[in-house]
């Protein structure tokens, strides 16, 4: 189409500050006004002496909402292909 603008090619530069990677099993979803807040923990601790438990978060990200939806994207194919890769196997065996 003739009314389309061109895409422009952009050189970006993926720069790793700190690499240190950290496991994470539990996430709590915290939402503000104009941000989404991710907090990510290990798992829970369990406290013998109260029979309570404690989620120790390690890691908070903060996001827009449109970031927040290019990651939801991104997961989703990322889970897509792995589904698809695993019917291909499942069906392969067979």
């Amino acid at each position: 189409m003739a009314n389309e603008p061109k895409q422009q090619q952009m050189k970006i530069q993926v720069k790793y500050e700190d690499m240190t990677a950290r496991y994470a099993n539990q996430v709590v979803l915290t939402t503000g006004q104009e941000e989404i807040f991710l907090d990510f923990s290990s798992g829970l601790i369990p406290d013998q002496g109260t029979g309570s438990s404690t989620l120790p978060i390690h890691t908070r990200i903060a996001m827009t909402p449109a970031g927040a939806r290019r990651l939801y994207q991104v997961l989703g194919q990322f889970f897509q292909k792995t589904q698809e890769a695993n019917a291909a196997a499942s069906a392969a065996k067979k």
